[in-house]
């Protein structure tokens, strides 16, 4: 084996362990081009990429500079041609390689030789370094692949965690398209069914204007009205008019979930093919899409059955009362798929005995709710008969413990009664929240509770208080998801926004009130998981 062979082995050994460390096809030109260009008798070494079509679009070399005229005979060498200006450019042979990889833009590989060069060796060199550029190219297709995979699965991650981060339909409808454009598609429209037929519920493009304008055309929202229509039948998607979308390349995706189809996924591609994720992508991303609608469409039927459920537990109507106005409010907890155990109700009796009551059962669920109704029922049906508060919650106490149930109740009734131009109250409380009174031209004033907790003691606890309401005061009871309500540093709505959206609302209209302190005590934390009831008694002109 000669000086050259040895030397030739030693290059072809450093290109194949540099093959590993390519990590774009410029490096390679220089991994490969220059030792070809170093053999005995070589003058020149072109390197040609070739596009799909077979054209060149790129060109690399050593030697005699690949620019102008010579492009073109460069090109007639890769397609096969033997051009005149050889010898005009100091060449006496040109040999040529090709090398083509699935996926891979293939490439050509000239060498240039003078009358001195051993063609064979060269020829066989050249062999050589074209298995260097397949299995390099190979690998930079590998790890690109891969990047681009992993690159998805991160996609695919954070749609699934945004998307499973709320329930809400809508929300989670406009998250969709947002989290697919740009990063997957130039535009992407989603459709649910409503009533077996497809809507368009949200839509996002890289060019709003550009997707308006598309939207605002009759004949493309029927076109893609016909497209999805035929996906969530279940049909043949018929083929995209792409002319018509003003785009490259269109992808549907129905939306199966649980069985069904809820709706479908419209991609739109500006993109070049290389660059379109597959379909397999598409689907998954598609697949965990339908379910988060789904999952979201459920919950929102859910959640309204449990609020239906709710005010099947409370009073269709407060009554009129002469001298005293009412108003109810109830807020069903954040996230929450059970019924919950607030209860609140007002009962007028003979001699013109008018009594305000609320209570909390511990817990959630069907067993909650039977108890909230019967203790609801129980302590208005005796406070109707005459009953003390005291004594109706000392019957309740009792039912409660015959029953052996593990829940308890807390519970307030307010006792009203004219007292000169106002209204007196006898507040009576087994482990509820203190009441407050918003006095018509002063601050906001916290009654007192009291008592234990119903079904816990043998023998009933109350506390005991009075208060005066003179016209245009109002007593706000309530149970105690309004006033525990957190904010993000744990701070209760009672102890940091009560007073202060208390005289924001001093004199509101009581329905007003009443509507406006539950949603500022839920806006002021995080999502809740206790129910709000709120009552308030306002004090008139005319007495009872």
């Amino acid at each position: 084996m000669g000086d050259t062979d040895l030397g030739w082995a030693t290059t072809l050994h450093r290109m194949w362990t540099s093959v590993g460390r390519i990590s774009a096809r410029d490096e390679l030109a220089q991994l490969i081009l220059p030792p070809l260009q170093a053999l005995p008798g070589v003058v020149a070494v072109w390197g040609l990429r070739h596009a799909p079509d077979d054209h060149v679009v790129e060109y690399r070399w050593t030697g005699v500079p690949l620019e102008g005229p010579n492009r073109e005979t460069a090109t007639a060498i890769a397609a096969g041609r033997t051009p005149e200006a050889l010898s005009d450019l100091g060449f006496a042979e040109v040999i040529g390689d090709r090398f083509d990889l699935a996926g891979e833009p293939g490439g050509t590989i000239l060498v240039a030789v003078d009358e001195t060069a051993d063609v064979p060796v060269i020829r066989a060199c050249l062999g050589q370094v074209i298995e260097v550029t397949r299995e390099a190219i190979r690998r930079l297709g590998q790890r690109r692949a891969e990047l681009a995979q992993q690159t998805r699965d991160a996609l695919l991650a954070e749609a699934s965690l945004q998307m499973d981060a709320v329930l809400d339909t809508t929300q989670t409808m406009q998250r969709i398209p947002r989290m697919a454009v740009p990063a997957i598609a130039e535009g992407c429209l989603v459709y649910v069914t409503d009533q077996a037929r497809p809507v368009l519920r949200s839509s996002v493009h890289v060019d709003m204007r550009r997707l308006a304008a598309l939207l605002a055309d009759r004949a493309v929202v029927e076109h893609l009205d016909h497209m999805v229509g035929r996906a969530v039948q279940g049909g043949p998607v018929p083929p995209a008019d792409t002319a018509l979308l003003g785009t490259r390349a269109v992808d549907l995706q129905p939306l199966h979930a649980r069985g069904e189809i809820v709706g479908a996924l419209v991609f739109l591609f500006d993109r070049d093919d290389a660059a379109i994720p597959p379909s397999a992508f598409l689907r998954d991303l598609a697949s965990r899409a339908a379910l988060a609608i789904d999952n979201g469409t459920r919950y929102e039927r859910r959640r309204q059955d449990v609020v239906t459920m709710q005010q099947h537990l409370l009073p269709t109507r407060l009554p009129d009362v002469d001298g005293l106005e009412f108003a109810a409010a109830y807020l069903v907890g954040d996230r929450i798929l059970e019924v919950g155990g607030d209860f609140y109700d007002v009962v007028t009796g003979d001699g013109g005995m008018v009594a305000a009551l609320i209570g909390d059962v511990c817990g959630r669920g069907v067993d909650a709710a039977a108890l909230t109704g019967m203790a609801r029922h129980t302590l208005a049906a005796l406070l109707q008969e005459g009953l003390t508060p005291q004594r109706a919650m000392a019957r309740l106490n009792a039912r409660l413990r015959l029953d052996g149930s593990w829940r308890f109740v807390t519970a307030g009734v307010a006792c009203l009664r004219p007292h000169g131009d106002g209204i007196a109250v006898e507040w009576v409380s087994a482990g509820h929240p203190a009441p407050v009174v918003l006095r018509r031209a002063s601050g906001p004033e916290r009654g007192t509770g009291g008592g234990a907790l119903l079904g816990v003691l043998p023998e009933p606890k109350v506390g005991v208080s009075e208060l005066i309401l003179a016209p245009g005061d109002t007593l706000i009871i309530f149970t105690d998801g309004l006033t525990e309500s957190r904010g993000a540093d744990g701070v209760m709505f009672e102890d940091h926004a009560l007073g202060e959206t208390l005289d924001r609302l001093r004199g509101r209209p009581l329905r007003e009130l009443v509507d406006e302190l539950s949603t500022a005590s839920a806006a002021f934390g995080g999502p809740r998981t206790d129910d709000i009831a709120v009552l308030a008694i306002r004090a008139g002109k005319e007495q009872l």
